[in-house]
C-alpha cells in the first residue's frame, strides 16, 4: 500500500489506513457504508466529519482523525493540486467549510479554535487568533421603504373616507341598542380611560421613533411597519364598510350624520386623517368603535417596540430574520 498512490486507493486501502492510524471503530462507517476511497479521503474536511451523513460525535476522535488526514494531505499536495482541491495547510476548502463550529460541536458564529476557521472576506480575525463570522450587510433598499410609506399614507386616507361613509350608516340606538356585555355592564365607566389609551399610543409611537432612529436597519423596520399597518387598516376598512354595528355604549351619543356631497365627505375625511383619528386632536367619529383602530395601533406598536428595542446582541441576531421577513 505504501507504493500505491493515494488517489488510486480503494475503500479497502482506506480501511487499512484507518486501522493503522488507530481508527478501527470508523472503518465500517467510512469505508463500508459511505465507500470512502483515496480521493475522497484527501478531500475530507472537519466539517464533513461533523455534519450529516457522518456526524461523528466524539470530539477527540474528530480532532485526531483530522490531524492524520492533514498529515496525509500534506504528503500528497501534488495529488490535491491535480484534483483541483485547494489546500491551505489546515484542511481543503469545501462547500461547507466556511461554517464555524463551537467547541461543543454545534455550528455557531464564534469559535475558540483557530484551526477550523478559514480567513476570508466574511470573517474577522481578532488579535488573540480567534475568528468571528461577520454578518452579511443588509441592503436598506430605500425604494421599498418609500413605496411602503406611500402605501400606508394612502391607506390611512382611504380609512378616513370609509369612516365618513360608515358614520352615515350608524344604526339608530333606539332600534339597535349597544350589545350586552356581562363584564363591562358590571364595571363603572372610567371617563378618562379612552384618553389614557390614546396617551399610551402617543408614548409608544415616540419610543418606536427613537428605536428607528437608533437602529442599524431602520429602513427595513420602517417599511415592515408601514406594510403591516397599511394592510391591517385596509382589512379594517373592508370590515367596517361591510358590517355596520351599533355603538358600544349609551354614553356615546352617536347618530347617523349626512355630510352632503362628495366634497363635504372629502373635507371631513381630511380632518380625520390630519387628526390621526384621535379625540386628543379633536376628532370624534361614530360607527368604527367596534373596529377599533386604537387597538390596532397600540398592538402593532407594542409588538414592534418589544421586538426591536432589545440588547445589541438580540438586535444583531434578529438581523437575518428581518431580512428574511422583508423579502
Amino acid at each position: 500500500m505504501a507504493q500505491l498512490s493515494v488517489r488510486h486507493w480503494a475503500p479497502k486501502h482506506v480501511a487499512r489506513w484507518l486501522k493503522e492510524e488507530g481508527f478501527c471503530d470508523y472503518v465500517d462507517l467510512l469505508c463500508n457504508r459511505h465507500r470512502l476511497d483515496g480521493t475522497s479521503l484527501l478531500a475530507l474536511s472537519e466539517y464533513d466529519l461533523r455534519s450529516p451523513p457522518l456526524e461523528l460525535k466524539v470530539l477527540g476522535d474528530i480532532k485526531r482523525l483530522m490531524m492524520s488526514i492533514r498529515k496525509l494531505q500534506k504528503q500528497n499536495i501534488e495529488v490535491l493540486e491535480e484534483l483541483g482541491v485547494p489546500f491551505d495547510g489546515l484542511s481543503p476548502s469545501s462547500s461547507g467549510s466556511n461554517l464555524e463550529w463551537l467547541c461543543n460541536g454545534d455550528p455557531g458564529r464564534d469559535c475558540d479554535s483557530t484551526d477550523t476557521a478559514p480567513v476570508g472576506e466574511e470573517y474577522q480575525q481578532y488579535t488573540n487568533g480567534k475568528y468571528k463570522q461577520q454578518m452579511r450587510r443588509l441592503d436598506p433598499e430605500c425604494w421599498k421603504t418609500v413605496l411602503s410609506s406611500v402605501y400606508v399614507v394612502f391607506v390611512f386616507g382611504f380609512t378616513s373616507f370609509v369612516m365618513v361613509i360608515v358614520h352615515e350608516r350608524v344604526p339608530d340606538m333606539r332600534t339597535y341598542p349597544p350589545l350586552p356585555d356581562i363584564f363591562l355592564d358590571s364595571v363603572p365607566r372610567i371617563p378618562w380611560a379612552f384618553a389614557m389609551a390614546e396617551a399610551c399610543g402617543v408614548i409608544l409611537c415616540n419610543i418606536w421613533l427613537l428605536v428607528l432612529l437608533l437602529h442599524k436597519h431602520r429602513s427595513i423596520l420602517l417599511r415592515r411597519m408601514c406594510s403591516l399597518m397599511g394592510t391591517v387598516f385596509m382589512l379594517r376598512c373592508i370590515t367596517m364598510f361591510v358590517t355596520s354595528l351599533s355603538v358600544p355604549g349609551q354614553h356615546l351619543q352617536c347618530t347617523g350624520k349626512m355630510y352632503g356631497d362628495l366634497w363635504a365627505k372629502l373635507q371631513r375625511a381630511v380632518a380625520i386623517w390630519s387628526g390621526f383619528g384621535m379625540t386628543l386632536t379633536g376628532v370624534h367619529t361614530c360607527g368604527d368603535y367596534m373596529f377599533s383602530g386604537h387597538t390596532v395601533v397600540l398592538t402593532m406598536l407594542n409588538f414592534f417596540v418589544t421586538e426591536f428595542a432589545q440588547s445589541k446582541s438580540r438586535q444583531i441576531s434578529n438581523g437575518d430574520s428581518v431580512a428574511r421577513h422583508d423579502n
